[in-house]
Formats: C-alpha cells, sequence, structure tokens
C-alpha cells in the first residue's frame, strides 16, 4: 500500500493526548515535551498529516490553549481538530470518535506520546484493516518473563508473548459500535473493547522504535532513536 491507497481508504485519526505526566516528573505534560527541537505532540501529528482525511486531537480542556499555541508556532494551523477528553482514556477515545463524524471509513487510535511511530508502520496497518476489519500492532519481546505463582516466580514462554501497540486501526462503524457501552475495568486499550463484541481480530508488525514516551528513560531513547 502507497500513500494514495491510504487516501483513498479514508481513514480518521484520533490521536489521544491526555495524560499528566506524574512519571516524567516535568513541569508540563509529557506530549508537550521536546524531542530535540520538535514537540512530543507535534511530532505524533505530523506522522499522520497527509495520510488521513481527518485527525482529532483529544486534550483535556485545560491544555487547549497551549497546544493552540505550539500549533500556531509549529505551522500546523488546519491539519486537525481538537475535542475535550474525559476522566479516562475510554471516555477520552470516545469523544474523539464523535469528533471525527461518520464520513471516514477506517479509524486509527493512537497514543499522543508514541511520536516515532513511522508511515509505513501507519500504511501496513491501513492495509490489513482494509482487509479484516482491524489492524492491531503487536512486536515479539525481546526479555525473558516470569509470571508469579503458588510456588513462586515461574517461567513463561517468550514465544507465546506479544507486546501491544498503537495505532489499532478499525472499520469506523465496528469501532463505533464497540464504544457505544459502558467503561470497563477489562478495557484495557481499544482492542479490549472491539474483542467485547465477539470480533476476531487482525493483527500487523508493529515497531520496536514505536516507543510510548513515559518516563525520562524513554525520552533519552527516543532521542537517540530520532538521531538515527
Amino acid at each position: 500500500m502507497d500513500i494514495n491507497d491510504c487516501i483513498k481508504a479514508n481513514l480518521g485519526v484520533v490521536i489521544v493526548a491526555g495524560g499528566v505526566g506524574n512519571r516524567m516528573g516535568a513541569d508540563v505534560p509529557k506530549q508537550f515535551l521536546k524531542i530535540g527541537y520538535v514537540y512530543i505532540l507535534e511530532q505524533t501529528l505530523r506522522a499522520f498529516v497527509g495520510l488521513a482525511k481527518k485527525i482529532v486531537v483529544v486534550l483535556p480542556a485545560n491544555q487547549h490553549d497551549r497546544w493552540a499555541q505550539i500549533v500556531a508556532e509549529r505551522g500546523l494551523v488546519g491539519s486537525h481538530e481538537v475535542c475535550t477528553g474525559g476522566s479516562t482514556r475510554f471516555e477520552s477515545v470516545r469523544n474523539g470518535i464523535k469528533a471525527l463524524g461518520s464520513d471516514c471509513e477506517l479509524v486509527a487510535i493512537h497514543d499522543g506520546v508514541r511520536p516515532l511511530v513511522s508511515r509505513q508502520m501507519i500504511l501496513r496497518g491501513v492495509d490489513v484493516a482494509q482487509r479484516e476489519g482491524s489492524a492491531i500492532p503487536i512486536v515479539a519481546p525481546v526479555d525473558s518473563f516470569r509470571i508469579e505463582g503458588e510456588e513462586g516466580l515461574e517461567v513463561v514462554d517468550r514465544a507465546k508473548l506479544k507486546a501491544v501497540q498503537t495505532p489499532q486501526i478499525f472499520a469506523h462503524s465496528l469501532l463505533s459500535k464497540a464504544y457505544d457501552t459502558e467503561p470497563d475495568a477489562r478495557f484495557t486499550d481499544d482492542a479490549t473493547v472491539v474483542e467485547r463484541l465477539g470480533i476476531k481480530l487482525g493483527y500487523y508488525e508493529g515497531e520496536r522504535s514505536n516507543i510510548k514516551i513515559t518516563t525520562p528513560e524513554d525520552l533519552a531513547i527516543a532521542e537517540a532513536l530520532m538521531k538515527l
């Protein structure tokens, strides 16, 4: 799939950026920190500009003004719309889906603090979602794992484990139906919300560089990856 095919797929994007960044220990929410000379949320947004029919950035109400200043500063006016998130990620995603409207055939949900997602990865996901109705990015772990059992820590077969990333991409009709429900503690991501409908998910290959920036160490790693 190339960029033109992606545009024809009528892709809508919801970028969820509601975090406050307590673990980062910074004076501002982590999405407004910089990697080099670029704001994290700016870098995330730019990955989708030109690929999507419409982009919605979901932010807490008290962060709209800060983001508007960055948008003006960085020449991003007109590239997206902004809507207000809820008290949970589930509610924020649901608000973003509503703000997106019904004109998009596919909807990608992406974490605002995963700024290193590549356009090639997005295209892979759109291709799978077009064929299967959903596309969840996964990567194989490289670490060894153990799980707490009755007799202490037990070895887990690493070959059976996958790490899940975003963007998670779905048919708009499917995603809207899935989010027409109440929040549930078992909803850990958009895939688990859609699985509630008894849907078999499609998967595609993620990227190890597509990290979620949560801690100062993550920020340092992202800065190093940006220089490669």
